[in-house]
């Protein structure tokens, strides 16, 4: 069997710029659910189910309420981990993104702007709370992200099946 000189055949060979501009940030806006990571101010590191977030080329948007105790751990420590993962994947062509980061809330401007439109283009609820003017106690955060790590089981297992990379 043979292979096309011009398909990756390990993680490490999808170039960067590939990797970056179209394979992560088409895979994330693929991802119906994703998990966020923060450290609460204890230092106890603490996973939520999310479904408001949007790609922002290789930053990631979302948006949560203010209220929000993940809102508060940003505030103490920004550093975190968005995790990506589709649902019911074959072991063989298992994929996943983690994109870990600095969050920083956006609070107006043209990159607030262009936030709301990336989750409304998304997701038709926040849309709708768009529309209704419902957006007051919600933050809008942007992730600019650090690192990207980027896992693909059709590549093989171990570490030809991962491509970290530190922007």
């Amino acid at each position: 069997m043979s292979t096309s000189t011009n398909q990756p055949t390990t993680a490490d060979s999808l170039t960067e710029t590939a990797l970056l501009s179209q394979v992560v940030p088409d895979y994330i806006n693929q991802t119906q659910w994703a998990t966020l990571a923060t450290v609460r101010e204890d230092g106890a590191p603490v996973l939520r189910v999310m479904g408001s977030f949007a790609p922002d080329g290789i930053n990631v948007i979302f948006s949560t309420r203010k209220a929000a105790a993940k809102s508060r751990h940003i505030a103490s420590n920004n550093l975190v981990n968005f995790f990506f993962q589709h649902e019911n994947q074959k072991l063989e062509a298992f994929k996943n993104v983690a994109i870990i980061g600095r969050a920083e809330e956006l609070t107006d401007g043209p990159e607030y702007q262009k936030a709301v439109e990336l989750l409304s283009a998304r997701n038709p609820r926040f849309k709708t709370r768009v529309e209704r003017g419902e957006l007051t106690d919600t933050g809008i955060y942007i992730i600019r992200t650090t690192e990207v790590k980027y896992l693909d089981y059709s590549f093989g297992a171990g570490p030809t099946a991962v491509r970290e990379i530190i922007l």
